[in-house]
């Protein structure tokens, strides 16, 4: 039987790879410090720096402290994808929400909405007291939870944790070479490293 391709996107999707956490940083310790802002904070990043796979390490953390998550995802192809929204309805969609001062809204894709339709959402939270998180490629003005920074090193920790155990067809120059390639996106390094692995397996 042929051997799964560990950089298939079911192994490789935001939820499926644990988030490496830097030293002395934790799921437990940045809720605490977005309990400490009221609940209000941003996730910054590039592309493919691992914002996404972030939030979800920190739903099942955020759910312990008490909070119901509402997640929903801003892009401008949202199609039928379940907790996707286009960004010219994002607002009617949001609005509609149940929230309260219990709730944990997150918006993935902050950054797609205008700066007064970025403001109005943020107005909608204050007024209900629900928290608000959001991911965003730079400063949405919110208090800063985390900046997240691809290096070759997390790329390379991430494929350690994906190659079965003994696994040595990938190597470290290829980590580095799809991480150049990719501009520095760890996501589309590991999209890369899928034909790479097929390749040599086949």
């Amino acid at each position: 039987m042929t051997q799964s391709n560990p950089f298939a996107t079911r192994f490789i999707r935001p939820g499926a790879i644990d988030y490496i956490f830097p030293k002395g940083q934790s799921a437990e310790s940045l809720v605490a410090r977005l309990r400490a802002s009221e609940w209000v904070g941003e996730i910054v990043g590039p592309h493919g720096s691992g914002k996404s796979t972030l939030v979800a390490a920190l739903i099942p953390t955020l759910k312990a402290a008490g909070r119901k998550v509402v997640q929903r995802v801003i892009t401008p192809d949202a199609g039928d994808r379940a907790g996707c929204i286009v960004p010219a309805g994002a607002f009617a969609a949001i609005s509609k929400l149940p929230l309260d001062k219990d709730t944990q809204l997150i918006l993935d894709g902050f950054e797609q909405l205008s700066w007064w339709w970025r403001r109005r959402v943020r107005v909608h939270c204050r007024r209900l007291t629900a928290g608000l998180l959001v991911t965003a490629h730079e400063s949405m003005g919110l208090p800063l939870l985390v900046q997240t920074r691809p290096t070759t090193e997390l790329a390379q920790q991430i494929v350690e944790r994906l190659l079965p155990p003994g696994d040595a067809t990938i190597k470290p120059s290829d980590v580095q070479a799809a991480f150049t390639k990719s501009d520095r996106n760890v996501r589309e390094a590991l999209f890369a490293l899928f034909d790479v692995y097929q390749s040599r397996r086949t």
